[in-house]
């Protein structure tokens, strides 16, 4: 976790940029069973120092191999997200979401943690590519969703009849 620690205390500079290259063996860290494992992601941070306020300014890219929510199939789901914490001088204690206190003897900010968060917040909740029947080379498995369209229409053809639970309703609004 070396690579990760900042010495805030310490700062010189008013500006400053790190960057990390994050795959499986920084996940294992935290997670041996998440999805993340098998992802590649490219951290950027933006330092701004200003006396006792520390600005950090975290964007997140990368991807993913996630299973697809409509197919199954594995696909690469491309992710970022752009992400702010404040360091201020303090009892670590008080620390909040938005503002972490750091103690002013202390060597180091560790944000291993906050970046590994920052990534899991990245991830989108449904994981599909949009547009993907249309792309040109599309990554999910087309049977699957010509079936899956096939299902979904024949679904609606039949809440037309008047075997549906809204047949009786449609026939006394017509009336």
């Amino acid at each position: 976790m070396a690579p990760f620690r900042i010495p805030v205390a310490s700062l010189k500079a008013e500006e400053a940029r790190y960057h990390w290259e994050l795959g499986p063996d920084f996940f294992r860290l935290f997670d041996d069973e998440h999805e993340t494992e098998k992802g590649k992601f490219s951290v950027d941070m933006d330092l701004a120092y200003s006396g006792t306020l520390t600005t950090m300014i975290f964007h997140i890219r990368g991807v993913v191999e996630t299973p697809c929510d409509r197919c199954l199939t594995m696909i690469d789901m491309p992710i970022e997200g752009d992400y702010e914490i404040i360091v201020k001088f303090g009892n670590p204690d008080e620390s909040t979401d938005e503002v972490i206190l750091v103690d002013p003897e202390s060597n180091g900010l560790n944000l291993g943690k906050h970046i590994y968060d920052f990534v899991l917040l990245s991830i989108p909740i449904s994981r599909r590519i949009p547009e993907c029947e249309t792309s040109d080379n599309p990554p999910c498995d087309m049977t699957v969703l010509a079936y899956l369209s096939k299902i979904e229409n024949a679904n609606n053809s039949t809440q037309d009849d008047d075997d549906s639970p809204w047949g009786d309703l449609k026939k006394v609004i017509d009336n």
